[in-house]
């Protein structure tokens, strides 16, 4: 039997990168498991992947800035399960400007997807995990949100913000059921990495050079397993915490 066996879990931005993996990770664990995200083609293509190894996925698109769209989500994971047992918030975007370069319109697109998307979707979906007595809930925040990172304002701003509501929330569902806790990545190579760095061997070595115990970026799957660990029954006593996976990033880099 797998670690997640029979477990139904939602993924937000589970067509690429970090949601992806762990999407993949989850069903070969034994998970069902609804994959959201924007892009179609690559959720029927995700779908049909999950279908050939036998497991079972559901595709729905969601734009998670929109909050009306986060019900009919809601509405089609109800149509199909009569519970949610893991919620995974992954989905994200990255704006990597100077401080003073940074606008209004960057400032929005930051706060909509990688804080108030994580909030719509946790008051969402906490209801039915209250009637059902259990529910894991695992956001993704960044090792920005604890170090300072240039460039990266909005950004890290959101991500300190989500670290701080999970905590928050842990403390008020723990005594129902509900576990609350986050992963903050360091440098993991996704499609999120910005064009300046892809194209530069220099920016590319520097941001390795971050990463100064293990010297190397990570890559998706270092961030499912340990949302294995957190979405199943071995993660019971653990609530309200952030788990950094980072390589041994060093400040002074």
């Amino acid at each position: 039997m797998g670690r997640l066996e029979n477990k139904i879990a939602v993924v937000t931005g589970a067509t690429s990168g970090i949601g992806e993996a762990v999407a993949l990770m989850y069903v070969k664990e034994g998970a069902k498991v609804v994959l959201v995200g924007r892009n179609e083609s690559k959720g029927a293509a995700l779908v049909s992947k999950i279908s050939e190894s036998g497991g079972e996925g559901l595709f729905v698109k969601c734009d998670l800035r929109n909050y009306d769209e986060i019900q009919k989500l809601k509405a089609a994971v109800d149509a199909k399960y009569d519970h949610v047992d893991i919620l995974f918030n992954s989905a994200g975007v990255l704006v990597h400007k100077p401080f003073l370069e940074q606008n209004k319109e960057d400032f929005d697109l930051i706060l909509e997807t990688n804080y108030r998307a994580y909030v719509w979707m946790m008051q969402t979906f906490i209801p039915g995990m209250v009637e059902a007595g259990k529910g894991s809930i695992i956001n993704v925040a960044s090792i920005s949100a604890i170090w300072p990172e240039l460039n990266s304002y909005f950004y890290g701003a959101m991500k300190a913000a989500v670290a701080n509501i999970s905590r928050n929330v842990a403390k008020e569902f723990a005594r129902k059921g509900i576990r609350v806790n986050c992963i903050l990545p360091g440098p993991i190579n996704t499609g999120m990495t910005p064009d300046f760095i892809k194209n530069d061997k220099e920016a590319q070595q520097g941001m390795i050079d971050t990463v100064c115990m293990l010297g190397r970026l990570g890559e998706p799957d270092d961030i499912a397993y340990p949302a294995v660990y957190l979405g199943s029954d071995e993660s019971s006593f653990v609530t309200g915490t952030n788990i950094t996976v980072d390589g041994g990033v060093c400040i002074s880099n």
